[in-house]
């Protein structure tokens, strides 16, 4: 890992950056570590809540998925006591 000042990585932030995609980069400021994470993508958790099951992919996926299926009318109707016939209960 390589631990820089902000004012080495403000002075060289582009060499910085590309190294970030081989090797770990830390920036040490005034009020602590900020470590750099490179992704080839953004993620925003949706939930209020900050709940984890939104953090993967995959689970986004499933959902934007569902919510294609419903624009596209894919999708059928049920009723609780379709949902409770299907659960044995």
């Amino acid at each position: 890992m390589l631990l820089l000042t902000v004012t080495e990585f403000r002075n060289n932030i582009s060499k910085y950056m590309k190294m970030a995609f081989t090797e770990k980069i830390a920036v040490k400021s005034k009020d602590g570590i900020i470590e750099l994470t490179p992704n080839k993508e953004i993620r925003v958790n949706p939930s209020p809540s900050n709940d984890s099951y939104f953090e993967d992919p995959q689970n986004i996926k499933a959902i934007e998925q569902g919510i294609a299926d419903v624009k596209a009318g894919r999708v059928t109707s049920v009723s609780l006591d379709d949902i409770k016939l299907m659960l044995g209960l």
